[in-house]
């Protein structure tokens, strides 16, 4: 029996109980609504990032062509991720609405049957399988497996309890002669199977399946893939092998994946999450590739105006403490005229930290500094003294301090003034200099801004939307962990006839759609 097939009776079992049992059926329709906006945002997210990797491969004057090869490359990955996605997401909608037409009346109930068959069809396929050529190939048997016991069941509960472990990945515990276990409320335990690292189990054993299986299928002839798509999911890969173009270590490499896909026993929930995944990594992987690439081809302007801002900052720092040295000045004769002496000698000690902080800035202020004092001699008293003292707190303890305050100290005012005289003489100077580069530099930057701006522009914008999407894709996951969450209230309302629950979905709705459409100021 063909997987779809398997699928049709599974809904439709499904859709007579859900028809006949209609008052155990809670109202559903907010749930629906919910899950409509929620997988809109979801497409949305998911579109946006592949129209911003078609136009990425597309910008030749932003990337090379080294880049857009890699872009391009990423894009084809997209793609095949986005298709499964999308085909689940409509699947998970088209359920929902058909279950929640049949909650409600029983008008139409044939076209709101054939409508879940379809859905619910179109959602096993998407989840469980990938298609080349034509051919739907299954990756994992355990859904199909509980769409069969879902078939032959009779009882209307179970049945429930199979579609959600369908759905959300769980399973019911049971003991070993394969009775049900409950709780001691007389609750049926169920339990969560697919575990945190199922993700990149799976995703690594999906990729590895592909990898051999789609040249495979594309090399098969026409009556090769007509043959391939009368056979139950099961069957194909014994076909292939039979046909010679499926070698026997591919066939068992293919049939262990599988088994480690099924041993997780994830559900549709997971599996669309694992794309969500995927699809996010790759997101991560191009959004660096892109802004590091952009980056690189206009590091020319970039460079340039970067390295005249930061050149021009150490101008104006220079600067800066040029001018405190001489504003400091003022404030020692001042406090001296007013017989502050003590005040006088901690702003000398300010005076001489600044100059070494100039000496830092420009090595050639300090030799021409010492090399004048040394001249200066007797005239200057202890000044070199003074200057060769080191006030950095690594190398001068409070002993040193000290000693420098007492140096200073038994400097005279005449011999003060006289030092300061020289030096300011070479920092008014080197100021000139100094304000005549900061002109030309603000001339330099006033000149490429614009072109600075503009490439600026298009890198935040890049950065902007990248991070955008990869917030939008966090939050999506989340959201099917909340619809999941809804799912599993939906089973348990159906077993106790009490009203369904979705405040945890509708909360995470309203954050995709926020991420989509943020408010502005």
């Amino acid at each position: 029996m063909s997987k779809v097939k398997q699928s049709r009776l599974m809904t439709i079992v499904l859709i007579v109980s859900i028809f006949f049992t209609a008052c155990s059926v809670p109202d559903i329709s907010k749930f629906t609504d919910l899950s409509s906006e929620m997988t809109r945002g979801i497409r949305k997210g998911v579109k946006d990032t592949e129209n911003l990797l078609k136009a990425a491969s597309e910008r030749d004057d932003l990337y090379s062509a080294e880049t857009i090869e890699k872009i391009q490359t990423q894009l084809k990955n997209y793609q095949k991720a986005v298709k499964p996605t999308v085909a689940a997401l409509d699947g998970l909608d088209a359920y929902l609405e058909a279950l929640n037409a049949l909650s409600q009346a029983n008008k139409k109930s044939g076209e709101n049957a054939s409508a879940a068959v379809t859905s619910v069809a179109n959602l096993v396929n998407a989840v469980t399988g990938f298609t080349v050529a034509g051919s739907t190939i299954n990756i994992a048997t355990g859904l199909l497996t509980l769409a069969e016991e879902f078939r032959t069941a009779r009882d209307f509960k179970k049945r429930v309890t199979l579609a959600a472990e369908i759905v959300e990945g769980i399973r019911l515990e049971r003991d070993e002669t394969g009775k049900p276990l409950k709780d001691e409320n007389g609750q049926l335990i169920f339990l969560r199977t697919c575990t945190d690292d199922a993700s990149d189990q799976i995703i690594e054993a999906s990729k590895r399946i592909r990898s051999i299986a789609e040249p495979v299928l594309k090399s098969l002839n026409k009556e090769q893939s007509k043959a391939l798509k009368t056979l139950q999911p099961e069957k194909k890969w014994e076909r292939l092998r039979s046909w010679g173009v499926l070698s026997d270590s591919d066939f068992k490499t293919i049939t262990d994946k599988m088994i480690v896909i099924d041993n997780y026993s994830c559900g549709v929930i997971d599996f669309i999450k694992f794309n969500v995944q995927d699809l996010k990594q790759i997101n991560e992987a191009v959004s660096q590739v892109m802004y590091t690439s952009a980056r690189e081809k206009n590091r020319v302007v970039l460079g340039f105006y970067e390295s005249i801002l930061a050149n021009d900052r150490r101008v104006q720092n220079e600067l800066e403490r040029i001018l405190n040295f001489k504003a400091l000045i003022s404030i020692i004769n001042q406090y001296v005229n007013d017989g502050a002496k003590e005040r006088a000698l901690k702003t000398k000690l300010t005076l001489k930290n600044t100059l070494d902080s100039i000496f830092i800035l420009d090595s050639e202020i300090e030799t021409a500094v010492m090399d004048r004092i040394r001249m200066c001699a007797a005239d200057c008293g202890e000044m070199l003294r003074v200057l060769q003292t080191s006030t950095d707190r690594s190398s001068c303890d409070e002993e040193c301090r000290r000693a420098l305050e007492e140096t200073l100290g038994r400097i005279t005012r005449p011999q003060f003034d006289r030092s300061v005289s020289l030096i300011e003489a070479i920092l008014d100077n080197r100021a000139k200099t100094l304000f005549e580069q900061n002109q030309r530099y603000l001339a330099d930057l006033a000149r490429i801004k614009p072109s600075y701006d503009s490439v600026n522009v298009e890198l935040n914008a890049i950065k902007s939307k990248q991070n955008q999407l990869d917030v939008l894709l966090d939050s999506s996951l989340t959201a099917l962990d909340a619809w999941a969450e809804t799912h599993a209230n939906l089973r348990i309302a159906v077993n106790t006839k009490k009203p369904l629950t979705a405040s945890k979905l509708a909360s995470k709705v309203r954050e995709i759609w926020g991420i989509i459409n943020p408010e502005t100021d």
